[in-house]
């Protein structure tokens, strides 16, 4: 008896494999324990092409606040980003908690926000040589 898992043969993937390599997880919950949808995947890499050129790797922290170990829609999750920039500077949020059914908004609105924060920043070279890290 010979047992072969579901979607061995047919090519299927994870809708998390289409995430863009610039996108990193880490912390207590793996990306695939979030089981993102391929609308989500689509929009976080809609997300990090649109600001490809501002920031060049954004890792994501993630925890879970549940004993389960199985990722619900209503399983809170604490998460922080760091986006990091040209090499001078990187953005990074404050610890935040969301419902996972919220997590990718959350992301999406943040890279848009530390985009439009990061491009006011840069308008100021005489600032931006005393600051390593700027923290929204």
């Amino acid at each position: 008896m010979v047992l072969f898992a579901p979607g061995l043969f047919s090519g299927e993937r994870a809708a998390s494999d289409g995430l863009s390599g610039l996108v990193s997880v880490k912390g207590t919950v793996k990306l695939e324990a979030l089981e993102l949808t391929g609308g989500e995947v689509m929009e976080i890499n809609r997300a990090v092409q649109e600001h490809r050129a501002v920031f060049r790797q954004i890792d994501l922290f993630l925890d879970a606040k549940t004993s389960s170990g199985r990722i619900e829609a209503d399983t809170v999750l604490v998460w922080a980003m760091v986006l990091e920039a040209d090499g001078e500077c990187e953005v990074r949020s404050w610890s935040r908690k969301v419902e996972r059914a919220a997590l990718v908004p959350q992301m999406v609105h943040y890279m848009q926000k530390a985009a439009r924060e990061y491009e006011e920043f840069r308008k100021h070279p005489d600032v931006t040589r005393n600051f390593k890290c700027i923290y929204i």
